[in-house]
C-alpha cells in the first residue's frame, strides 16, 4: 500500500546519517550534556534543561 511504499523510501541509511548529524550539530551548538537528552518518541525528544530553555529540536 501507499503508506508501506513511503516507508521504505524514507528508510534509507543516508536519511539516518543525515538525521544523526543534525542532531549532533545542535548538542554540540547548545552545549548539551547527555543528562539532559530526554525521551524519544513518535513526536521528537526534548534537549536541555526542564524549565522555560527547554527544545524541541525535531517534530512532525
Amino acid at each position: 500500500n501507499a503508506i508501506n511504499a513511503q516507508r521504505l523510501y524514507a528508510n534509507s541509511s543516508e536519511k539516518y546519517i543525515q538525521y544523526f548529524k543534525l542532531v549532533h550539530s545542535k548538542i554540540t551548538e547548545y552545549l548539551i550534556k547527555p543528562r539532559h537528552i530526554y525521551n524519544i518518541d513518535k513526536k521528537g525528544f526534548a534537549i536541555g534543561v526542564l524549565n522555560r530553555r527547554t527544545k524541541q529540536v525535531f517534530s512532525r
